[in-house]
C-alpha cells in the first residue's frame, strides 16, 4: 500500500510540474531589438514589441530610418488593422484573422529540431538552440525558451502555432533582405486595453482602397 501511495505521489509531482512547467503567454510584452540588413547591405537598427492580452495582439516595428509598422489584431472579433502613413494621412486598413492565416500558410508544418541547452541566457530564460525546416527546405537558426508558447497560433507569423516562445532568430525575405531579433525583455505584467484601441486620428479603410492608394 505504502509503494502505490508512492507511485501515485510521485506521478501526481511529474504532472503537476509539467503541468506548470509549460504556460500559454496570455497577457504581458515581449521587445525584440531588430537588425535589419537590405539586400543592396544598407543596415538598420530597431525594436520590434508584441503586447499581448487574452487574445488581442499588438505588434509594433520601429526601425532607426523612421520606418514604423503598427498591427492591431483581435482574435475574438476576427478582425486585424494595419496602421499605415500615406501622403501624410494616416490610415487604419482593415483586415481579417483569415488574411493573416492565408499569408502564415507557407510556414505552416514546420518542425523544430532542438540541439542542446549551452547555457545561453537571452532576456533573463536560458534557451534552447534549433533549427525550424520548413516544408518549402528553407531553415531558421532559432533560440526558443520550452516555458511560455504563444497563446494564439497567428502571433508569430513564420511559427504559427509554435509550442515555444522565440527569442532569438534570423530569417531572410525574397528580396535577400535579413532581419535579426533578439529579445532585450520579456514582461509578464498586466497590460492596458487602451493599448489596442485604434488611434482617433486614423481613417479606416479597406485593403483594396489601401492598394489603390498605393498604386
Amino acid at each position: 500500500m505504502k509503494n502505490v501511495s508512492l507511485v501515485f505521489f510521485v506521478a501526481l509531482l511529474v504532472n503537476g510540474f509539467s503541468a506548470r512547467g509549460q504556460q500559454p503567454f496570455v497577457e504581458g510584452t515581449i521587445a525584440y531589438k531588430v537588425k535589419l540588413t537590405t539586400s543592396d547591405n544598407r543596415f538598420f537598427d530597431g525594436e520590434f514589441t508584441y503586447t499581448i492580452k487574452a487574445g488581442r495582439i499588438k505588434k509594433e516595428l520601429k526601425l532607426n530610418n523612421g520606418y514604423q509598422y503598427v498591427l492591431l489584431v483581435n482574435s475574438a472579433t476576427k478582425t486585424a488593422y494595419s496602421l499605415q502613413t500615406k501622403n501624410g494621412k494616416n490610415f487604419a486598413i482593415q483586415l481579417t484573422i483569415a488574411e493573416i492565416e492565408e499569408n502564415q500558410k507557407r510556414y505552416t508544418g514546420f518542425t523544430l529540431k532542438e540541439d542542446r541547452n549551452n547555457g545561453k541566457v537571452i532576456a533573463g530564460y536560458t534557451v534552447f538552440k534549433g533549427d525550424v525546416a520548413y516544408t518549402d527546405g528553407t531553415h531558421c537558426e532559432i533560440y526558443s525558451t520550452p516555458q511560455w508558447y504563444p497563446d494564439k497560433s497567428i502571433t508569430y507569423d513564420r511559427f504559427p502555432g509554435a509550442s515555444f516562445l522565440p527569442l532569438s532568430y534570423t530569417y531572410k525575405d525574397e528580396s535577400d533582405s535579413s532581419m535579426e531579433f533578439e529579445a532585450k525583455s520579456v514582461s509578464i505584467s498586466p497590460v492596458e486595453n487602451s493599448i489596442f484601441k485604434l488611434p482617433a486620428d486614423y481613417k479606416i479603410i479597406s485593403n483594396n482602397e489601401y492598394k489603390q492608394l498605393r498604386k
